[in-house]
């Protein structure tokens, strides 16, 4: 390397220019081995090695030099015809590629120069016109799933490589907080400017005042009344300046909005800038897979913030591979279901309101449920005789180490995918669906927020506090007065498109002091769950600019960042979620008192595990809160297939379940008790508001124990019922 070679700066410009041409190159080629005929477009990928070779030959990577002349030497002779575009022209060109990419310094799977030797073997074989040439492998796997760690400090091409400017990514994001504070700054002159105007309108009242005053009476001495005069003018010039302030400001908080979309949109690279390198991997995953299939890209020019877009890579990643590697049929047997040969990965953007679309399909065979369903019960996931389908199945996919594949091989079989899509678009705040038609094809779709600096955000008041809310997870909002609230158990709950929502009280959960008096309530989203939040009041929508709480305060339960309102005070960003999870498994302020007396029998019994199974997450955690509180240990399940896999794992003394839930429903789940070895004795407690005489007969036909009523709910005939079926 040479002597200015140690220069990071400079190295980074020279590794960035070289990623450029050979993303550039590899496209090309792909092209190229698509339409051989298309020889004029030879020349561009000619000069994309020449490129790479000048900025080789600047940083003295010599055997960089090397393998790029030939690669020049070889486009030549498909430009001239003496050689045809054959694929292991291609392949050997692409691998040539992948060489010289990794041979560049900072390379996150370097080579050495000696592991150079066999790519330039093969090339000078390929000049000197070898019918077929053996494309050689480099030292590590092309698909090989590593843990890449991304460098935010890479200067990165802008847009336009004709009129452009490398900045580092770090950069940019220290311009947008500093933005962002100025933005803040900008709020709370603009708040005291609305002040100061409001004392002026006081204080023209009572100079009008003084002047009608000063009309009626003559009888000021000369001084007096010039200075009266002065004052009352020089009243008149403050109130004008004001306004001419006033307007000014507002004038500065538009154009502060203008530098902060500016210094935003710098953050904001397109989708193409992953997108680049699906080509590539479609091809090399399908010859691994003896497969045909075509890349269909759409709305790479959609733009996400560089975070979420990094955060996000692997996982499309991910998705690609396994629509190729699982969703594709072989080229027989798609022309025996009357298809294409050639299958088809279709990935494509849209942007839709603050968020980004995002969805990987392929034509392929779908989703076999059955199989699915076979092997999820093999994994002890589902009971034997289990027939749940749909959403509730899909779901398995996203299951940790579950994989339907067959045997192991480089792209699949591993059970690792999947699970990974799915913590990185939680990690994001974003949500991922499933839809699969048999024979037709499977599309995930991936919903995410353009940015994660700038959220909009709901202000609501509790008491004298005021906290932010994310609108996306917002289903919606509505007055108290215009819903019903009727408790259950001594927990209050609101009936919502025929669902019954736990009602938590902000204020207690935070405990805010001061007078509250709570007027409009928050339907909130966690997961595939739905809790409403009551709060004192709605300010309405504000995009904030969201800080985290720095260092010295890390980590504050229930705290997802801060902003700062225009008079100065702080602004928290609440992680409903957590609270959810806090206030319901402490229970709400005044909701009835619950013993802690421990079981009645024998003291050196172990305590008795109840398992309840319940789909409503506030009637769930009330009866654990209820048990728990009357010495049991308790597991809690969300549906019945949940139930019936808990109690694979870990048997219980006794089960209360819910009748209505996805999935498996409470009369299904107890017949599957009943018809289990080692369950068949298990108490069953329906616990259900279907209170008419037909499902309670099916309930106790089915094989309850025991049938109690949500509308008639006790909890000390819960506890009593569970105390005298379990006999402790």
């Amino acid at each position: 390397m040479t002597a200015w070679g140690d220069d990071p700066e400079l190295i980074a410009t020279f590794r960035a220019e070289v990623e450029e041409r050979l993303a550039s190159l590899s496209a090309g080629l792909l092209t190229l081995e698509a339409n051989p005929r298309a020889r004029e477009a030879v020349g561009g990928l000619f000069r994309d090695a020449h490129t790479v070779k000048g900025s080789a030959k600047m940083l003295g990577l010599d055997h960089v030099v090397s393998v790029a002349h030939l690669m020049e030497d070889l486009l030549g002779a498909i430009r001239d015809g003496r050689l045809s575009a054959r694929a292991d022209l291609i392949g050997l060109l692409l691998v040539s590629c992948d060489a010289v990419g990794r041979c560049m310094p900072g390379a996150s799977t370097p080579l050495d120069s000696t592991s150079l030797e066999p790519v330039v073997t093969a090339l000078h074989s390929a000049i000197a016109g070898d019918d077929h040439v053996e494309i050689p492998l480099l030292a590590i796997p092309l698909l090989e799933d590593s843990e890449e760690e991304l460098d935010h400090d890479l200067p990165v091409r802008g847009r336009d490589q004709a009129d452009s400017v490398r900045v580092a990514a770090t950069k940019v994001y220290d311009l947008i907080d500093i933005v962002g504070e100025a933005a803040l700054g900008t709020r709370r002159v603009e708040q005291t400017a609305h002040g100061l105007a409001a004392l002026l309108a006081e204080h023209g009242r009572w100079t009008a005042a003084l002047r009608q005053a000063v009309s009626r009476d003559d009888a000021l001495p000369e001084p007096a009344a010039i200075a009266l005069h002065r004052l009352l003018s020089l009243s008149d010039q403050i109130t004008a300046s004001t306004g001419n302030l006033e307007e000014f400001i507002e004038s500065q908080v538009g154009r502060m909005a203008l530098v902060r979309d500016g210094a935003m949109g710098l953050a904001m690279v397109p989708l193409r800038r992953v997108l680049t390198a699906f080509p590539r991997l479609v091809r090399d995953v399908a010859i691994a897979c003896d497969k045909d299939v075509a890349l269909d890209l759409d709305g790479d020019d959609v733009e996400l913030d560089k975070q979420v877009l990094d955060g996000i890579a692997d996982a499309l990643k991910h998705l690609v591979i396994n629509a190729v590697d699982h969703g594709c049929e072989s080229p027989a047997a798609r022309v025996v279901a009357g298809k294409p040969a050639q299958a088809t990965v279709r990935v494509a953007a849209r942007t839709a309101g603050g968020h980004v679309v995002i969805e990987v399909s392929d034509d392929g065979g779908g989703i076999n449920e059955d199989t699915l369903r076979a092997k999820a019960i093999e994994r002890g996931l589902l009971p034997a005789d289990s027939t749940v389908s749909g959403t509730s199945l899909l779901s398995l996919l996203f299951t940790p180490d579950f994989s339907t594949a067959k045997t192991v091989t480089e792209t699949s079989g591993r059970g690792v995918g999947l699970d990974v899509v799915k913590t990185a678009v939680d990690d994001l705040g974003g949500s991922i669906d499933i839809t699969t038609v048999l024979g037709a094809g499977t599309s995930f779709t991936l919903t995410l927020p353009v940015t994660l600096g700038v959220m909009r955000c709901l202000i609501a008041e509790v008491g004298d506090e005021r906290f932010a809310i994310p609108v996306t997870s917002v289903v919606e909002s509505l007055g108290l007065r215009d819903v019903t609230a009727t408790a259950l158990g001594g927990m209050p709950v609101i009936l919502r498109n025929g669902v019954s929502l736990p009602l938590l009280d902000l204020g207690d959960t935070l405990e805010v002091r001061g007078d509250r008096a709570p007027r409009a309530a928050l339907v909130v989203r966690h997961g595939d769950r739905q809790v409403a939040w009551s709060v004192d009041r709605l300010k309405g929508e504000m995009e904030l600019v969201i800080k985290d709480l720095g260092t010295f305060l890390t980590r504050v339960p229930g705290v997802a960042g801060a902003t700062i309102a225009g008079d100065g005070n702080v602004v928290v960003l609440l992680d409903l979620r957590e609270l959810a999870e806090r206030a319901l498994g402490l229970g709400q302020r005044g909701a009835p008192a619950i013993s802690n007396a421990a079981p009645t029998g024998d003291p050196s019994q172990p305590r008795a595990r109840v398992l309840v199974v319940e789909d409503s997450v506030g009637v769930r955690e009330l009866e654990r809160v209820i048990l728990e509180g009357a010495g049991y240990l308790v597991e809690t399940a969300v549906d019945g297939l949940d139930g019936a896999s808990r109690l694979r794992a870990e048997p219980a003394d006794i089960v209360i379940s819910d009748v209505e839930m996805p999935g498996m429903d409470g009369f299904a789940l107890t017949r599957t008790i009943r018809r289990t070895k080692g369950w068949e004795d298990v108490p069953v407690v329906i616990m259900t508001s279907r209170n008419d005489e037909e499902d309670r007969r099916a309930g106790l036909d089915a094989g309850a124990s025991a049938y109690l009523f949500k509308q008639d709910f006790d909890q000390a005939q819960l506890v009593d019922t569970v105390r005298r079926l379990v006999g402790r």
